[in-house]
């Protein structure tokens, strides 16, 4: 037997017990820098050999790096301690790091500690299902299919949606699925590609249109060059025939899967809305919950940017490597680039409680490139609505659905190979609107006003003590996954400012049975603490712009576009303030989806205020010499919201947090009607400073004294006098 190489052991499991943590699930082989492997492949080690081959196969991905900060980590895992519901992965993993590594200077194997965190780069070394490797690090490797059309890619589809149904009662419909009002046609009669306009029947007596199975494909519109679409000129011949050479690449591999995979019906949405009918596509819109949620399938083209660009797109190359044994036989090994699953990744590990995740999730240049669809608000949508999702991406097959996700790796949901969490937004929203599966919690109607009837007398105007008294667990919890949705959604992409509050509306009709509460331009009526909305970036905001048929009030989050928007679902001490809504007088529960109207502002502890310019967007408020930091909706403010420096502002407070904060509302008194407020902002106070003192700032509890003073018993102020504002 030759020498063993320190730099990686040789590859050999028998040599393993030096470089193997016995509580792991994993065994270290290679942990050095690119410079260190490549003495140890000069030195005549025929595995450093294989794994500089296959590194620097790659080198276009650290071109121009310092080969001495390119950390090498090379791992395989024990397939003993694989548990029933893990399978076992034999390849050899190889990591490959150069962002912010530190210096690795020239030591050998063993001697580097890289930084934790996803790699810049991951290899997986591997072999044909039978095939022998000289190196018994290195087995065999999972397939990856080139085309799903092709039967092994179609096997693997199939497989991975059996496992759904049979393993998984919440992705199931628990009743027959109707047809949305069109569907495409995909099996002609006449044996042609083509495909044809299906008007679904409605039954008048039962109030639905007809059963049928059917798949939906969610896409990115891109310039929308060369997307057929329905009018009304087009409608009456395309129930004859929609021409295949009109369909984009997208559209007809899409019409083929649904084809191999024994379906009949395919939604898309330029075919089966009409596309110049407003009314319809305001319709349509509203039943976005059924359409989604009541489909098998949805197959999402997530990594193509424009329909043109189809739905089965290459997959990174995968090369093939001869390496040879002691006695110079030849052996195929292949290296290719692992699948990242960057986009269902989170930037936190696995485990971590809700209330602690980060958001957004996907939010980095890397995820838009490779994945562009999860950039869009109306995918979103349509990924949280339906029961399994179909990814097509750069690198493999992606099954995401109601309880989990599958890939062709294996690996998305295993955290041996990687301890981020997957986005489990979707499967929260699983669990919470269990209850309606397949079914909206409320009907659909063509009219946008229809009513929640149900618990009407209870939350006509609430009080944020109603709300802590009220509020079982599973309704704070709808709450507070609410918020992250939306914060998610407004991370995304729109190409219309008017589709803000329409691209939602699905998600709001899911959750209204469990919240009970009513939904005006897209906020619960009873949590006046979801009026504390705030955007990530104010320099990034804008208004969105106006529209003729829509009321879109200032205190709606969806008033702000450019920048995500968080909220604050929790308070230590509620400061007596309460919200009410013209739409809920007469104690009903309102619905009003996409349009608001003014709400009434009731508070113990409102000040005006002056309006301060620090710097450039940089602003605060002051009275009685006391001022605070003041982060505005939009920055600079402007339009609707320009204030000049000296102008008054009214402050609102609203509620103090766990942070030990104070947070409220800043509005600004109309000029053309002084009954009326508009939102400018929210702010929040840690702590307060007085003017042109040297003095150390003091904690936010102080406000109360310096900004009202009048006011003596903090714990009576729900008996003090309050103020109303009127806020549009």
């Amino acid at each position: 037997m030759g020498s063993v190489c320190n730099t990686c052991k040789s590859l050999q499991k028998n040599l393993a017990s030096d470089t193997q943590d016995i509580e792991s699930d994993s065994v270290l082989w290679v942990n050095t820098n690119l410079p260190s492997l490549r003495r140890s492949r000069n030195g005549g080690c025929r595995a450093c050999v294989l794994l500089l081959q296959g590194i620097l196969l790659h080198h276009d991905r650290f071109a121009g790096i310092a080969e001495k900060s390119i950390g090498i980590k090379a791992e395989s895992f024990i397939s003993s301690r694989v548990t029933p519901e893990k399978s076992t992965q034999d390849h050899l993993s190889v990591e490959v790091r150069w962002q912010d590594v530190d210096d690795c200077g020239d030591g050998e194997a063993g001697e580097h500690d890289h930084q934790e965190g996803y790699p810049d780069l991951k290899l997986e070394f591997f072999t044909d299902q039978d095939d022998q490797t000289p190196f018994s690090a290195i087995g065999r490797g999972r397939h990856i299919s080139e085309n799903l059309l092709q039967d092994a890619g179609l096997s693997t589809a199939r497989a991975m949606i059996k496992d759904c149904l049979s393993q998984h009662t919440s992705c199931r419909h628990q009743t027959p699925t109707t047809l949305p009002k069109r569907v495409l046609d995909v099996l002609l009669d006449d044996g042609a590609k083509g495909v044809r306009l299906h008007e679904a029947y409605f039954d008048k007596n039962e109030g639905r249109y007809e059963f049928g199975e059917y798949l939906t494909l969610s896409h990115c519109w891109g310039s929308a060059r060369g997307i057929p679409k329905t009018t009304t000129k087009t409608l009456e011949a395309y129930k004859n025939n929609v021409p295949w050479s009109t369909l984009p690449p997208t559209f007809q591999e899409a019409v083929a899967l649904t084809r191999s995979l024994g379906f009949r019906w395919l939604w898309i949405d330029s075919l089966c809305i009409v596309q110049d009918d407003g009314a319809e596509k305001r319709d349509e819109s509203a039943r976005m919950d059924q359409i989604f949620a009541n489909s098998f399938l949805t197959i999402a083209a997530t990594s193509s940017a424009e329909s043109s660009d189809g739905l089965f797109l290459p997959k990174s190359q995968q090369f093939k490597i001869q390496a040879t044994d002691s006695k110079g036989s030849l052996y195929k090994i292949y290296v290719r680039e692992q699948p990242s699953h960057y986009s269902f990744k989170t930037p936190f590990d696995a485990g971590a409680h809700v209330n602690d995740w980060e958001l957004p999730f996907n939010a980095s240049i890397e995820a838009n490139i490779y994945t562009p669809l999860l950039k869009r608000a109306w995918a979103y949508v349509e990924r949280l609505l339906s029961p399994r999702v179909l990814h097509f991406t750069k690198s493999e097959m992606i099954l995401e659905c109601r309880e989990g996700f599958q890939c062709e790796c294996g690996r998305i949901n295993d955290s041996r190979y990687d301890s981020r969490a997957t986005d489990s937004v979707k499967q929260e929203f699983a669990k919470i609107t269990a209850h309606n599966h397949g079914n909206s919690a409320i009907t659909n109607g063509s009219s946008n006003d229809r009513r929640i009837d149900s618990m009407a007398s209870e939350f006509a105007a609430t009080s944020l003590a109603d709300v802590a008294q009220n509020l079982t667990q599973k309704r704070e919890e709808a709450l507070q996954l609410w918020s992250y949705i939306i914060t998610e959604y407004t991370a995304r992409d729109l190409t219309y400012d008017i589709d803000r509050l329409s691209a939602v509306v699905g998600v709001a009709k899911m959750l209204a049975e469990t919240l009970k509460s009513g939904y005006i331009a897209g906020h619960w009526t009873f949590n006046t603490l979801g009026l504390l909305w705030y955007p990530k970036d104010g320099d990034r905001s804008r208004r969105p712009k106006a529209t003729s048929n829509e009321n879109l009030p200032s205190w709606s989050w969806a008033s702000l576009e450019g920048s995500p928007v968080f909220f604050d679902n929790l308070t230590a001490m509620d400061l007596a303030c309460t919200a009410s809504f013209s739409l809920e007088r007469g104690r009903t529960m309102a619905w009003s989806p996409t349009s608001g109207d003014a709400l009434e502002l009731t508070a113990a502890m409102a000040a005006e205020v002056i309006l301060q310019v620090d710097s450039a967007n940089e602003y605060s408020l002051v009275k009685n010499g006391i001022s605070v930091e003041f982060h505005p909706d939009v920055s600079p403010l402007r339009g609707e919201d320009s204030t000049l420096a000296g102008e008054t502002l009214v402050c609102v407070l609203v509620s103090m947090t766990f942070r030990s904060s104070i947070i409220g509302l800043v509005l600004k008194q109309s000029k053309t009607n002084t009954q009326l407020y508009r939102r400018v902002g929210r702010f929040e106070c840690y702590e307060c400073s007085k003017e042109g003192s040297d003095d150390e700032p003091e904690d936010a509890e102080a406000l109360f004294e310096y900004w009202f003073p009048e006011i003596e018993d903090m714990g009576a102020i729900d008996d003090g006098p309050q103020r109303s504002f009127i806020v549009v």
